[in-house]
């Protein structure tokens, strides 16, 4: 049987009271929670050592909001990008989907949200860890092979999307 660790679930939401509810869904589920009060400390939270298996995004957020989490966290090595889910009461989700995926969000949810199709998305796309560390050597080297890609990707994402802030 696989040693597995409690998943953690990273949400960088604003609203004391929805990050506190997020948090009791979550960690009633069997999940640990990490929250963040903006994108400039969820960012700083995933450039840190701290697991980090799934991200809820709120899109209405102080300072940077989450598209422009998005756009860095897709900048960021790609062993510090784990998926995510957007959780926003944008009247726009409808339109913004494509954009969102675009940006590498696997799931957006409108507020509010349906508990049972949060804990799905959450069950579905959250990284699956194990006990067991990625030797180092492999670690380092993967980011210096997929960057000039990603640069790639990026330079032409920018020329398609129309940016809506």
């Amino acid at each position: 049987m696989e040693d597995t660790q409690k998943q953690t679930i990273l949400v960088v939401e604003d609203n004391e009271n929805t990050s506190r509810l997020l948090e009791t869904i979550l960690r009633s589920a069997g999940y640990e929670v990490t929250r963040a009060p903006d994108a400039e400390e969820g960012l700083r939270i995933l450039d840190s050592d701290a697991p980090v298996d799934l991200i809820l995004l709120d899109l209405f957020l102080p300072g940077a909001d989450g598209m422009q989490f998005l756009r860095l966290r897709s900048e960021m090595d790609p062993d510090r990008q784990p998926p995510v889910i957007v959780v926003s009461a944008t009247e726009d989700m409808d339109t913004l989907r494509p954009q969102l995926r675009e940006l590498g969000a696997k799931l957006a949810l409108r507020k509010p949200f349906d508990v049972q199709e949060l804990l799905d998305g959450v069950s579905r796309y959250a990284n699956k860890r194990t006990a067991k560390a990625v030797a180092p050597a492999a670690a380092a080297a993967a980011p210096a092979a997929v960057a000039p890609a990603l640069k790639a990707s990026r330079a032409k994402a920018k020329g398609k999307s129309a940016s809506k802030s």
